[in-house]
């Protein structure tokens, strides 16, 4: 019992001595806990806010009220919802966001057949279809019946790309050409 006691006599005498800055710490840490919590609570209610709008300007491209909402609260996403909504539509929109203005300059290349921008693009490191525009370079010279410069396009696809098997495939049809 005496060894009971004067555990707990040292152990008062700790609390004496730092209680207040075990009091401050363990306020602190709760604090950060719920503030953390309600942050997280704040963020998730903001995103749902935000795809609602956006789902609301898919539907109706021209809605006032999505638009300010995104464009209030997250001027990408209305971007997005913009290119969207004009692809589906075949207008060209000048895009704030790097990889779908990438993927609109690929598209305005391919369709207009326009070798020189597709090869500008294919030799960005950023582009993240860079095998794929490649690939269309090497198809556009196939019906151009400009076969061996096809060929050599197609050497810069590696073989580990997700597109090797279609380059494979248009390779076997260049054989006889």
């Amino acid at each position: 019992e005496e060894k009971f006691f004067e555990g707990f006599f040292k152990l008062e005498k700790v609390w004496k001595k730092y209680k207040v800055v075990i009091i401050g710490s363990s306020v602190v840490i709760i604090a950060l806990f719920a503030g953390t919590a309600i942050n997280n609570y704040l963020t998730e209610q903001k995103n749902i806010k935000d795809n609602i709008a956006y789902d609301r300007l898919l539907e109706i491209p021209n809605d006032k009220n999505a638009m300010a909402i995104l464009k209030e609260s997250n001027p990408k996403l209305l971007d997005i919802a913009n290119y969207v909504n004009n692809v589906n539509n075949n207008k060209n929109i000048v895009v704030n966001i790097e990889f779908l203005e990438q993927i609109s300059k690929f598209n305005k290349a391919i369709q207009l057949k326009n070798l020189k921008n597709i090869d500008k693009i294919s030799l960005d490191s950023s582009f993240l279809l860079k095998e794929y525009a490649l690939f269309q370079k090497a198809l556009s010279q196939t019906i151009d019946k400009k076969y061996k410069k096809a060929k050599r396009t197609l050497d810069l696809i590696p073989t580990n790309s997700a597109v090797s098997q279609l380059s494979n495939q248009l390779r076997h049809h260049l054989l006889t050409k």
